[in-house]
């Protein structure tokens, strides 16, 4: 499904991003990943997992270093929010309302880039175009694409 729109390795999609803005958009990048997932796949050895646990490498050490040489930090939030909050609902339905924590950081923020392969950077991007908020763009194979400038009357949709 979309396998040709996917960007699947995390330099890539970082590589593009420090390419498309030279100089740091913003001070703080939130990243929206479930690590559970990635966890469990880069420990799974009855996949070929080597692209799971060089990701989470990767994300673990921007996490720790920055990105733009350190002047930008890295942070992740919803799930490991949720997990950690300690509340009797939230830290027991940690994976659902760390998305729903997710997706309104990410509604909120002020710049927010998705890919067009995900039903939830879509859901993002929609309810971003229709508040007004239009600093929203695509990673694409190769390049980050803006998806919602000045002159668009409709919001992206999903596509695959």
């Amino acid at each position: 499904m979309c396998v040709d729109a996917k960007v699947t390795n995390i330099t890539h999609i970082i590589n593009n991003l420090q390419a498309k803005f030279p100089t740091p958009p913003k001070p703080n990048i939130l990243f929206i990943f479930n690590r559970e997932i990635l966890e469990s796949e880069a420990k799974n050895e009855n996949i070929d997992n080597a692209l799971a646990k060089y990701n989470l490498d990767v994300i673990d050490n921007v996490m720790k270093t920055g990105l733009w040489n350190g002047r930008v930090r890295v942070h992740e939030a919803g799930v490991s929010l949720a997990k950690k909050s300690g509340h009797d609902i939230y830290s027991k339905y940690f994976s659902l309302s760390g998305s729903i924590l997710d997706f309104f950081l990410a509604v909120q923020a002020d710049i927010f880039i998705g890919t067009e392969v995900s039903s939830f950077s879509i859901d993002v991007e929609i309810t971003r175009f229709y508040r007004g908020k239009r600093d929203n763009y695509h990673y694409v194979p190769g390049n980050i694409e803006m998806t919602t400038p000045s002159n668009v009357k409709h919001p992206p949709r999903f596509k695959c």
